[in-house]
């Protein structure tokens, strides 16, 4: 068995974080074990299941710039101390260039993963930029959700590099997420929801790049023209105060259901009839792939990767006005309410698209295995 060492800053349910679940659910741990290299102090959602699936994880101290020498010296020591990794995998890219430059040094085959694309060039993003720009010149192999994850990040000469980059597709565990009636009866009825209402939701944090404040336009327009109407929103973030004080002043708490993050969001989709994602920027949009999964309509902003459109279900609007998402969440509950209507089973579907979690971790186990020996591709 080979462990190898996967970078991030906590293992929250968020999309990188649930993929990397998944995948460690999947792979043959007999041959493959992941282990957690996280900055966050606090106990995370995921923790529990990794240590009973035989994970271990790590505190390494939180970058801030002024701590940088401490933070090299954290790595170095824990790289020197833990020779059982040979291959370190981050998610992590603002100081991807400083943790994989010394793994290199310390003899480690390294993989730079991007898991989104830039959003708006304001400071914070700009600093981001310039700290994980050599990335590309240090890290032995690149993955990516996306092609414009890898060439945004990476720059178009690796992302085209077929031997030193690949697409790794967000993938699901397709039949989880299957569109199920009677899964779909009890969320409905555990969130007291009536039988004849339309269901808009999204799964998604309440963060600036997942766009809120636009989806609180829309479900104010809503609102006014749908006598039963429901947002169920999934999630949280450090906006969800903000976003709950906007809801409570426009009076539609009876017309907003938040509830927070949740282990069993494949059954939130059940409750759904359409699924909007309105993102200001996405890396590809896991949440995209399991709404289709679930035989949802979905609705995606234009910044969305086209890679997100697993099937026929997904369209792509621009995000200039609410109205035209209302509109087209309007002709939806329209084609819903007809007799003409059944919801889809996409299973099928997904896996043809290769977004089914099977198929992806077979294809990482086998990359894991070849390049773990430090003696392959002239490695020594």
């Amino acid at each position: 068995m080979i462990r190898i060492l996967h970078v991030l800053s906590g293992m929250e349910r968020a999309g990188t974080e649930t993929l990397l679940m998944n995948l460690y659910r999947h792979i043959d741990r007999s041959k493959i074990q992941f282990d957690f290299a996280v900055s966050a102090t606090n106990k995370a959602a995921y923790d529990d299941e990794i240590i009973a699936m035989g994970g271990r994880i790590f505190h390494y101290p939180r970058y801030r710039g002024k701590n940088h020498f401490a933070y090299k010296k954290w790595w170095n020591e824990f790289l020197t101390k833990h020779n059982e990794y040979q291959i370190v995998h981050g998610h992590i890219g603002s100081t991807a260039a400083i943790y994989l430059n010394i793994a290199k040094k310390h003899g480690r085959y390294t993989i730079a993963h991007s898991h989104s694309t830039y959003g708006k060039p304001d400071a914070q993003q700009i600093l981001y930029r310039i700290y994980s720009y050599p990335t590309r010149f240090i890290a032995d192999y690149f993955l990516g959700c996306s092609m414009p994850a890898l060439e945004c990040r990476y720059g178009k000469k690796v992302a085209h590099n077929g031997n030193k980059a690949q697409i790794l597709h967000n993938a699901i565990d397709a039949e989880k997420f299957r569109y199920n009636p009677e899964a779909r009866k009890k969320i409905q009825n555990e969130l007291s929801i009536r039988e004849n209402t339309f269901v808009v939701g999204t799964v998604s944090r309440l963060t600036p790049q997942k766009n809120p404040y636009f989806t609180l336009d829309i479900i104010k327009q809503l609102s006014k023209k749908i006598p039963h109407f429901k947002f169920l929103w999934v999630g949280t973030g450090e906006l969800e105060d903000d976003i709950k004080r906007i809801v409570k002043e426009s009076k539609l708490t009876d017309r907003v259901i938040f509830t927070g993050s949740v282990p069993n969001a494949n059954e939130m989709y059940q409750a759904m009839d359409v699924f909007i994602f309105p993102s200001l920027w996405e890396g590809l949009g896991n949440v995209a792939i399991e709404a289709q999964a679930a035989g949802l309509p979905t609705l995606c902003s234009i910044e969305v990767p086209r890679e997100a459109k697993a099937t026929d279900l997904a369209n792509f609007l621009p995000l200039d006005s609410a109205e035209t998402w209302c509109d087209e969440l309007l002709n939806l509950e329209s084609l819903i309410k007809s007799k003409e209507y059944t919801r889809k089973d996409t299973f099928e579907e997904i896996i043809k698209a290769k977004y089914d979690i099977s198929a992806v971790a077979e294809w990482l186990e086998k990359f894991y295995l070849v390049y773990d020996n430090p003696h392959r591709n002239g490695r020594r």
